[in-house]
């Protein structure tokens, strides 16, 4: 998901999270998902930053996200700091955030993979409705 700016009627701006429409993964095949892997409570030592403790909450789900470089036609990367990342299938469910630029891990041949750190935030997915962080009362 990405920030996507939209004028009313009215002429204000409104500002909104939209699922992004490009095929970020040609193989899985459907716009606007990807096929990733979500290594959580995992930090890259001198990389990555430790999230900050904070009473009287639980401490933040922070980890480390892998997916395929699929490169649009320009070769950027179509998945971008800021971006939200909402799990649909396998163990992990939530929402994240990126609050790095993702990085390409580099072989001898180009880039072999894709990693980034994630942040797990709450998010409204639509009006009235909220991802519970997990464990928490609805």
């Amino acid at each position: 998901m990405r920030l996507t700016p939209a004028f009313l009627d009215t002429g204000a701006m409104s500002i909104s999270w939209g699922i992004i429409p490009d095929m970020a993964d040609p193989y899985w095949g459907i716009p606007g998902q990807m096929q990733c892997r979500l290594d959580l409570q995992f930090t890259r030592p001198g990389k990555d930053v430790p999230m900050p403790l904070v009473a009287g909450r639980a401490p933040d789900r922070v980890g480390l996200l892998f997916f395929d470089p699929f490169p649009d036609d320009n070769g950027r990367l179509l998945v971008k700091a800021g971006d939200r990342i909402v799990m649909v299938s396998g163990p992990v469910t939530g929402t994240f955030q990126l609050n790095q630029i993702p990085e390409s891990a580099q072989d001898f041949i180009g880039a072999h993979h894709v990693e980034t750190q994630v942040v797990e935030v709450s998010q409204a997915l639509e009006p009235g409705t909220l991802t519970p962080f997990p464990g928490s009362a609805p």
